[in-house]
């Protein structure tokens, strides 16, 4: 599908779920299909109803302020496109030959990993395990604590 800007969104209410939309570069039709596109928007939906000043209207052209009921929402300086069927028939796809497949040659068997006892794992266990260097003594934990309480006064 082609598609062709025709205009922007200028304001979305949201409690009605209406896009106003300034027609810049083209016409808007009812039944036309159209992609409203931006940053963080990609809506694209036939325009049921379009409005301009609170009254309903068929067409409308360049240069026009127009009201449309979207689905999602949409945001101010989103890009309205216009969708058209393609003018030129898609080119045929180019049917591919499979490859002739060749046998798999047989593998060995994986080896399995050796193993172990669970008195084995456990002596592995225990000797990865190494016991702290110095337990704190109270005097340094409070320090710690201390530290703590000094930052929390400096900052309230």
């Amino acid at each position: 599908m082609e598609r062709k800007k025709v205009g922007e969104v200028f304001h979305f209410f949201g409690h009605i779920g209406v896009a106003a939309i300034r027609l810049t570069e083209g016409s808007l039709a009812i039944g036309d299909t159209v992609q409203i596109q931006g940053p963080t928007t990609n809506v694209e939906q036939t325009v049921d109803s379009l409005q301009i000043e609170h009254a309903t209207v068929s067409t409308a052209g360049a240069g026009q302020e127009v009201g449309m009921k979207v689905r999602d929402r949409v945001r101010e300086k989103d890009f309205v496109y216009k969708l058209m069927p393609s003018a030129e028939p898609a080119p045929p796809k180019a049917t591919r030959k499979a490859p002739a497949r060749k046998t798999p040659a047989k593998k060995a068997p994986a080896k399995r990993p050796k193993r172990t006892s669970k008195k084995a794992r456990a002596k592995k266990s225990r000797v990865k395990k190494s016991k702290p260097a110095r337990k704190a003594t109270r005097a340094t934990r409070s320090k710690a604590r201390r530290g703590s309480r000094k930052s929390r006064r400096r900052s309230r």
